[in-house]
């Protein structure tokens, strides 16, 4: 049968922006709702249905208004940077095709029952897509609800068994529930007193609420009472929860047949709002051209044998420059308006080419630094040429590089998305088309030298630090394991002994009843899943049970077992290496970020967590050299502010927390307390995240007046300091971006928003981003010196890894003092400041031992 999918816009949109960050244009147009909405919707399009239409409610009052008028009175107001982003949603779907659907004095709810009755009558099931329970009403033999739980991913597909299953009712019995228990979301007062439990325990009695209604006389005490004093508000609920499915909707399902080629018209008006990773996920069709570069007509070479293959390379002899891109396949150019396509494999009428034949051909070319390449992600090329034992040189031009410099916030993920933002054809000579003009963007916003000096060869230098790998021992990960093991068995012990019993420690429901029902501990909040038991919860219930703690202390340790101990093992190459991935475009700010595994998550504050760092040991017979820089984003807020107090402090090699202390409580350094150093130095971390008196109270366990007032002297003492973060708002809210030292920059659309929550978080970034997008920038910049440097010197020690401020090196014993200078050397001279940039070099086995 052919299938409908109506999808109540109102209520995913909803869902999506309160399960999403929140994510703005460079313009500040908020656009979170929009994203979550339409990545919800190309998600259902695996149901392949035949027709797709999205149904809105109307702003004014309904024929349920007229019926009860105090109808979803006392509903939230929908959020200042919500409201705005519906007609945004609806531009998108009418330039994609999808019907939508408003319907004067009616819900969506009404037009999804509408069009479900019309599709079954013309034999087409119906699939509704919503979070509102009203639809389950609407299920029969070919009507399906898909019932969205948490979020817009959580989602449950209810047919009559289901809802059975769950409820014990049939379809038609919903309302009736409704009509009991009523529904505080939408202000339907139902009986007073009688909630979903009881309302279910009467219609499994009675069979229907008017059956309740009749037998009232048999219940007893106020039970009785409330069912005979209000049956008129009990069937005046029922109506107002009953869905019309006669709304009066002018068109016919015809006009909602969907035609998923026609969805790539949405591309221009996609790019408008900055949703460029959801368009790489648009089905396949023609994409239409964009207007902002000059589109070139591309021809197209075929190749796929050895005479089209001895050709090109004839063609291509003597160019000085190359774009190579390889997908699906492998495109060459040479010439901006022509492109090779390389077609690996066989036919049925030719032997083909195979993939060693074609790069092994072009191994002269690609390997001729002389010759500038030009790709999009020259890393993941260099992997590939590598398993055929070509070395990649004279890369001139990575478009996902340049890409990431002029749009941190939304990179374009492939060269596909990239090309159809500027109404390219994908392929290599694409790459031709667009460099000149995506370097001269990057020479006027001042980035052309960071784009050069530090992301080109860090690219270079990333490739051979995942070729190379970290050497992990098994034995000692082994080990490991077995430890945390069995001291959580240890743990589970005291834990079920404290609770008088066993369950799920891990399972937030079950801990719920425990900690709130069983051990009466004072419930913070709720979810709709039942009490909350998040690490906020925890944090607040540490002093009034043994147990929490101990499930704290729990809960970390069953993490830090299962994904860096046990998950480790799967990622242990033949060679005996872990061969992490480190990404150069992910963060906004510049940082590098790793992954599969992300050693970045490690955690290094615990003695536990610094543990695993045990198991990642040298190459045989080598050791590894680390260096780590001492506070080099609290040195940076010192040179950038330029607080003349927080300089002399560095420039003397003061302890900077004393120091600070002293300063901030009026005492000699000398008589500092521990306390007050600590309170110190949370705030030194925490002043460019724009630390609240609420978050410092928290941190170091003082009142909140105590926290503002530390907080104010700290200010105050520090004028430079708060000068500084003052200007950087400013400055960020009349520029749209904040910038690192070397040039680097992070628009800003989030400090303009209407929403408090999302504006001041756009103004902490534009404080903190100076600060750690040139943290980010200099150690990026100490790792192509180090790189050089090893390669000039000829030493066989190779980088291996980079994690935040600290770079790891795989020495071989005989090079471990030259290499320690110039790891040194590299890290504290990467760029000059007010104030000295400092790192201490450690050697040893394991990673362990370099901290």
């Amino acid at each position: 049968m052919k299938r409908l999918i109506a999808i109540d816009g109102n209520s995913l949109m909803h869902r999506a922006y309160y399960a999403l960050p929140p994510m703005v244009t460079k313009d500040g147009t908020p656009t979170g709702a929009v994203y979550g909405f339409i990545s919800m919707l190309l998600k259902l399009l695996s149901y392949e249905p035949d027709y797709l239409l999205v149904a809105f409610d109307m702003h004014g009052p309904t024929f349920r208004h007229e019926q009860y008028a105090e109808y979803k009175a006392g509903r939230r107001e929908t959020p200042e940077d919500l409201r705005p982003q519906f007609p945004l949603l609806k531009k998108v779907l009418t330039a994609m095709g999808i019907a939508v659907y408003e319907c004067e004095r009616y819900e969506a709810d009404d037009i999804l029952g509408t069009f479900s009755r019309i599709a079954n009558e013309k034999g087409v099931d119906a699939l509704l897509v919503t979070g509102d329970r009203d639809a389950l009403q609407l299920i029969g033999e070919h009507t399906h609800v898909l019932m969205t739980k948490k979020g817009i991913t959580d989602t449950v597909e209810y047919d009559e068994a289901a809802l059975t299953e769950q409820y014990g009712l049939t379809p038609a019995r919903m309302p009736d529930l409704k009509g009991l228990m009523g529904d505080g979301s939408d202000n339907i007062p139902g009986i007073p007193g009688v909630g979903e439990k009881t309302a279910l325990k009467l219609l499994k009695k009675y069979g229907s609420m008017e059956e309740v209604l009749h037998h009232a006389e048999e219940e007893k005490g106020a039970l009785r009472e409330k069912l005979i004093g209000y049956a008129d508000l009990a069937r005046m609920s029922y109506k107002l929860g009953v869905i019309d499915t006669a709304a009066p909707v002018d068109e016919g399902l015809e006009q909602c047949r969907l035609d998923v080629s026609k969805m790539k018209n949405a591309v221009p008006v996609m790019m408008e709002l900055e949703l460029r990773s959801l368009i790489g996920r648009l089905p396949a069709g023609k994409v239409p051209e964009l207007s902002r570069e000059a589109k070139r007509d591309v021809s197209s070479v075929r190749v796929a044998d050895k005479n089209g293959l001895e050709k090109m390379m004839e063609d291509i002899a003597g160019a000085k420059h190359i774009a190579v891109h390889m997908g699906d396949g492998m495109q060459i150019a040479v010439q901006p308006d022509l492109q090779y396509e390389i077609m690996a494999g066989h036919t049925l009428l030719d032997a083909g080419l195979s993939a060693q034949e074609a790069l092994l051909a072009l191994k002269g070319t690609l390997e001729d630094s002389k010759v500038q390449k030009y790709m999009f992600d020259s890393k993941r090329h260099r992997h590939v040429l590598s398993q055929y034992g070509i070395e990649l040189r004279g890369v001139n031009f990575d478009g996902m590089l340049a890409d990431y410099l002029l749009h941190a916030i939304h990179p374009a993920p492939s060269l596909e998305i990239l090309c159809t933002e500027r109404g390219l054809t994908p392929g290599a000579a694409a790459l031709l088309q667009i460099a000149d003009g995506m370097e001269v963007e990057m020479r006027e916003k001042g980035m052309d030298a960071l784009y050069r000096n530090v992301e080109l060869p860090l690219a270079g230098v990333l490739f051979d630090m995942e070729k190379t790998g970290f050497r992990v021992d098994r034995e000692i990960l082994k080990d490991l394991s077995g430890q945390f093991a069995k001291r959580l068995a240890d743990l589970e012990k005291e834990i079920y002994g404290l609770c008088d019993g066993a369950f799920n420690i891990l399972s937030p429901k079950q801990l719920g009843t425990v900690l709130f029902e069983k051990l009466k501990l004072p419930a913070q909040k709720k979810t709709k899943s039942g009490y909350s038991t998040d690490a906020e919860v925890l944090d607040k219930l540490m002093e009034l049970h043994p147990v929490v703690p101990l499930i704290v202390g729990y809960r970390f340790l069953s993490k830090l077992k299962s994904t860096f101990l046990d998950a480790m093992f799967a990622l242990i190459r033949a060679d005996g290496k872990i061969h992490t991935s480190f990404n150069q475009n992910v963060t906004a700010t510049g940082r590098i970020s790793s992954a599969e595994p992300n050693l970045q998550n490690i955690p290094v504050r615990t003695e536990l967590g610094r543990e695993v760092r045990r198991a990642f040991i040298a190459s045989a017979g080598c050791a590894l050299v680390g260096a780590d820089y001492s506070q080099i984003e609290l040195r940076l807020l010192a040179h950038m502010s330029g607080d003349e107090v927080m300089i002399e402090a560095f420039r003397s090699g003061e302890d900077i927390h004393a120091h600070t202390a002293a300063e901030v409580f009026g005492v000699p350094q000398d008589q500092v307390t521990s306390a007050q150093r600590s309170a110190a130095k949370a705030v030194n971390f925490g002043i460019v995240y724009g630390i609240s008196d609420f978050g410092l109270a928290r941190n170091i366990g003082v009142s909140r007046h105590e926290a503002g007032e530390f907080i104010k002297r700290y200010l105050d003492r520090f004028a430079g300091v708060n000068r500084f973060m003052k200007e950087c708002v400013e400055e960020g809210r009349r520029k749209g971006y904040a910038q690192t030292l070397l040039g680097r920059r992070r628009e800003l659309p989030e400090i303009t928003s209407p929403n408090y929550n999302t504006r001041s978080f756009g103004e902490r970034v534009a404080m903190n981003m100076p600060i750690q997008g040139t943290a980010a920038d200099i150690i990026k910049l100490a790792m192509v010196h180090v790189q050089s440097a090893l390669l000039e010197g000829g030493y066989k020690a190779k980088l291996i890894l980079q994690v935040h401020d600290e770079l790891i090196i795989d020495t071989p014993l005989d090079e471990v003092g030259q290499v320690k200078e110039i790891l040194l050397n590299c890290m504290q001279n990467a760029m000059e400041l007010r104030v000295p940039l400092l790192a201490e070099v450690k050697s040893g086995r394991s990673w362990f031992d370099t901290k």
